[in-house]
């Protein structure tokens, strides 16, 4: 292939790219700006407290900036490669094209810290109903936008569970010419989406690790990548089935690696760790590859930035 002719491929395969947004800003949001400051109420309630606190607060940065992570910026690859317009999916804010300038905040759909929107409601989460009100939030791109009748490409979503759920009754609503333009990736999504775009799942697995490595949180963002990458160079053209196709036969020739058992220490242990490694390791994905490789401790991503917070006096989410 010519140099130039992979970016024309794909660019001409996708239309549009859509992946969780990160709970790691680069502008620390204000107490004002996080779930933790919502009073408990009723879902409906909150929805309207939440989406009129957005119009109050003031604008921090372009999307495509205030995201940290590393399953963002393979978001970003993904989007250079194939000239595609990216969106996140938001929690917080709804559909969010990166270019759009938005406010820093704080507000997750999973967990129970305090970005969690769950831990504001006083009876049983909808995450069906708060999607639905934050798209209708002053910094959201509607659906029906990326799946414009003007284009005809692919929309490749990457969707994590609890996004999933907030997602399945939406993506329930596309028409079916829509579904065939969809390829979603996840882990362990089947279950949770609509049985009507089950033909749109790609099946990655944990095999990608021996292809693309990284951590679980990041692994709808590594099967974005590599698809983007790998599958639409070689099948530019292809329909769903021939993409699933694609993935089957691509992971066929590979092996999961050999999960290490790694062990569960209490927080102030691992806290003395990270001060340990501190001086010589600089990082927050770094460091956790040193307490996960080297010390062979097992530690989720969101309790790790949490305790890396409290270790480097770092306020807010980062």
């Amino acid at each position: 292939m010519q140099k130039g002719e992979h970016s024309r491929a794909t660019q001409g395969a996708i239309c549009a790219l859509l992946v969780p947004c990160s709970s790691r800003k680069k502008v620390h949001p204000s107490l004002n700006a996080r779930a933790v400051s919502l009073p408990i109420l009723d879902q409906y309630c909150l929805e309207t407290t939440w989406i009129e606190r957005l119009h109050s607060l003031p604008v921090a940065s372009r999307a495509g900036e205030l995201y940290g992570g590393r399953g963002f910026q393979l978001a970003l690859r993904a989007s250079q490669i194939s000239e595609a317009p990216l969106y996140a999916i938001s929690a917080g804010l709804g559909l969010v094209a990166i270019e759009r300038s938005i406010p820093a905040y704080g507000v997750t759909v999973s967990g129970k810290g305090p970005e969690s929107i769950v831990a504001r409601i006083d009876d049983r989460f909808d995450p069906a109903s708060w999607w639905s009100a934050v798209s209708h939030g002053p910094y959201s791109t509607p659906m029906t936008h990326v799946f414009s009748d003007k284009d005809s490409g692919c929309v490749v979503m990457a969707l994590s569970q609890s996004y999933a759920r907030m997602l399945a009754s939406s993506l329930d609503t596309l028409s079916n010419s829509v579904i065939a333009r969809l390829r979603i990736v996840g882990a362990n999504l089947k279950s949770i989406l609509p049985s009507r775009v089950s033909p749109s799942l790609l099946p990655y697995d944990e095999r990608l690790q021996a292809i693309l490595p990284g951590t679980r949180a990041d692994f709808s963002q590594r099967a974005l990548l590599h698809f983007v990458q790998s599958g639409l160079e070689e099948r530019p053209d292809g329909d769903a089935a021939a993409h699933r196709d694609w993935v089957i036969s691509t992971l066929s020739r590979k092996k999961a690696p050999v999960q290490r058992q790694r062990q569960r220490l209490r927080d102030e242990d691992i806290l003395a760790l990270i001060q340990q490694h501190l001086p010589r390791t600089k990082g927050i994905g770094r460091l956790l590859r040193v307490l996960r490789d080297r010390e062979g401790v097992a530690c989720e991503q969101a309790r790790f930035s949490r305790l890396y917070r409290e270790a480097t006096g770092e306020g807010g989410l980062v």
